[in-house]
């Protein structure tokens, strides 16, 4: 691919949203019950795919899988795919396996 994100920009290939089922399955987090009927407000996941030569965070690397809010970034077709142009900041949690 020869989409680069500049500055602090990432790039980020959107994965589909767990199932309300995924998440009750966490101990640590607190699931509402009306969470499974309103898909509209859920967070997205993506994996990055490229980094800005501006991103000071180690933690988030190229392949790393991240949380972000539903309406941040920008949603772009490259090459007839979809994509996430995210800043850093945007990034609320990392997957990391245990």
């Amino acid at each position: 691919m020869n989409l680069r994100p500049l500055n602090d920009f990432l790039l980020l290939e959107e994965e589909s949203a767990p199932a309300y089922h995924d998440y009750r399955k966490f101990q640590h987090i607190v699931v509402p019950e009306a969470f499974q009927h309103g898909p509209e407000d859920r967070q997205v996941w993506g994996v990055v795919l490229a980094k800005g030569s501006a991103c000071q965070n180690p933690l988030v690397k190229v392949s790393s899988r991240v949380l972000i809010g539903k309406w941040d970034g920008a949603r772009l077709k490259y090459a007839e795919k979809p994509y996430l142009l995210v800043k850093e900041d945007n990034v609320l949690a990392i997957d990391e396996p245990c």
